[in-house]
């Protein structure tokens, strides 16, 4: 028997919807998080968002972001979105002020743009992330060098060697040894559009730009990186080609530490660069400029 109730109700015209998509510019310090994504009986940073927002008496879905970090990894340009009754924000005059008054110290919203459109996904629409891994390279620890924007390392490391590495992992390459072996994503090809390595004092950094990254693949990467700079047991720089090429975990160096990770910046392309006056948006696009030429030929592949 049809049921016809069901079947009149599957045909009726649908209501208009009445929420809107808000993206979020999002900073945090990933010393006092286990992630970004919701885990039970946690801190994360997603559940300290949604209780903010509930703390502002809104009724909001689960916030969304750009791409998920780990436990001790920080973010400055972290992109979030969620939907939410718009009338409900009638009362509230500045979103993103309203949030940071509520929120942890740890977490910071940057910036705030109302009614995205619905076709605005933070993670689908993203085109390229940028992230920065710092190590203070020098024999004693400093207490201004080591509160979770940089890790130490003690022992000498060879910048020169590590930058001619870093060189040599620009295109695209198939980066499996350099993905958790966790992860179940099959597809392993990234396209590496900036990797630098520099040293500034103490502090050797390395920035990596791409349009997708594998689940701990930029700390994988800076872990091979150091034992090619190791000045006690040099590698030669042409060792990560060969640990490429391999396509095995195992063969790759340990994973280098979470707190030296930050998730710089993310792209998105009109019209959802809605945060390209942010300094870190600005800086991520001089480091894209050499690509743009290049994007008319479909090169840019959506980030994950």
């Amino acid at each position: 028997m049809t049921d016809t109730t069901v079947l009149k109700s599957s045909l009726q015209p649908e209501e208009k919807d009445s929420t809107i998509r808000v993206a979020l510019l999002v900073e945090y310090c990933g010393l006092f998080f286990h992630g970004s994504q919701f885990q039970p009986d946690k801190a994360t940073v997603q559940r300290a968002i949604q209780e903010g927002l509930k703390q502002l008496n809104l009724e909001t879905s689960a916030v969304s972001f750009a791409g998920r970090t780990d436990a001790g990894v920080n973010a400055q340009g972290q992109v979030a979105h969620f939907d939410v009754e718009q009338t409900s924000l009638a009362n509230i005059a500045d979103l993103g002020k309203a949030l940071n008054a509520v929120l942890p110290d740890s977490v910071s919203i940057r910036g705030v743009h109302l009614d995205t459109g619905r076709q605005f996904n933070s993670r689908r629409e993203a085109e390229a992330k940028w992230y920065r891994y710092v190590i203070y390279n020098a024999p004693m620890r400093s207490v201004w060098a080591n509160r979770g924007a940089s890790i130490h390392v003690p022992k000498a490391l060879g910048a020169e060697r590590m930058a001619e590495a870093a060189r040599l992992i620009l295109g695209s390459h198939d980066f499996k040894s350099f993905k958790d072996t966790d992860t179940h994503v099959t597809d392993d090809i990234c396209n590496i559009f900036h990797a630098k390595v520099a040293r500034d004092g103490d502090f050797i950094i390395f920035d990596v730009a791409a349009d997708r990254f594998l689940y701990k693949m930029v700390r994988n990467l800076i872990g091979q990186l150091m034992a090619i700079g190791n000045v006690d047991n040099p590698l030669p720089p042409e060792t990560i080609l060969q640990v490429l090429a391999e396509r095995n975990r195992s063969k790759a160096a340990a994973t280098a530490r979470p707190e030296g990770l930050t998730l710089m910046a993310v792209q998105y392309k009109s019209p959802f660069n809605f945060f390209e006056k942010d300094v870190y948006v600005q800086q991520f696009k001089n480091i894209l400029k050499p690509m743009e030429s290049l994007q008319n030929e479909n090169l840019f592949r959506k980030a994950s």
